[in-house]
């Protein structure tokens, strides 16, 4: 699996062939992809779209899972071309070729350079029916076609995965917190660090008024005016429309 095998074969099968250029040029082969860090991706591999490295990351878990053994991730997408079995070795034309399959031809066009495969099906709990919706850019008004999509997803997880349907039915599939939705916990909570200068607050959420300069000489309202020479002397610092310059 020698660089010229990940940027020629490998990366169009994920749905990624505009990376080929950056990741061959880098020499990038299959003992190095495990490896590469965000900022490498992001930077030297252009790969900017945090769905593509998600993509790339569930493309890497399946030779992980084969042991990066080429030949026998060939022999698996040959045996399962004519079937929705072993959804996780599917390429993304093999995707394609399914949603083509199920009615929706019109959609698929819109596959190649998605970054859709099928380990990212399989593998991938928060990716769901309508994930696969919105990158085939099916209208919300199209409800029927919507409605299959729904239908049909499921079928092919259930019988091609690993992934198991909700015992309590309130939800298709279970999901852990999605890559979309990660925020430090503080940002969720409204919280952060408080500028420097910011008014100190009171219990209730009131902020406290800045206290007065200690200058003998002006009664401006200040935040910090450290006195000089003892109390009521003059503290040496310019005040601008009430801030200190």
């Amino acid at each position: 699996m020698n660089h010229e095998w990940v940027g020629n074969e490998w990366l169009p099968s994920l749905g990624l062939p505009q990376y080929r250029t950056y990741f061959m040029e880098s020499l990038v082969d299959a003992r190095m992809l495990d490896h590469l860090s965000k900022k490498e991706l992001r930077g030297q591999l252009k790969m900017v779209d945090s769905f593509h490295r998600v993509s790339l990351h569930y493309g890497i878990m399946c030779l992980k899972r084969l042991n990066y053994d080429r030949k026998e991730l060939e022999r698996r997408r040959e045996e399962s071309q004519a079937q929705s079995t072993d959804v996780v070795v599917w390429s993304n034309e093999r995707v394609s070729a399914w949603v083509q399959s199920v009615g929706l031809r019109e959609f698929a066009r819109h596959l190649p350079g998605s970054g859709v495969h099928g380990a990212l099906l399989a593998l991938d709990d928060t990716f769901d029916w309508a994930d696969l919706a919105l990158l085939l850019q099916i209208p919300t008004q199209n409800t029927q076609a919507r409605q299959l999509l729904e239908k049909e997803f499921s079928a092919l997880i259930s019988a091609g995965t690993d992934r198991r349907l909700d015992e309590d039915g309130s939800k298709p599939f279970s999901r852990s917190p999605s890559w979309r939705k990660l925020f430090r916990e503080k940002e969720l909570r409204g919280g952060g660090p408080r500028p420097r200068d910011a008014a100190p607050q009171l219990p209730g959420g009131a902020a406290q008024a800045p206290p007065h300069c200690p200058c003998a000489s002006c009664s401006l309202r200040v935040t910090r005016c450290p006195p000089r020479g003892g109390t009521g002397s003059r503290c040496g610092r310019t005040h601008v429309n009430g801030a200190l310059k």
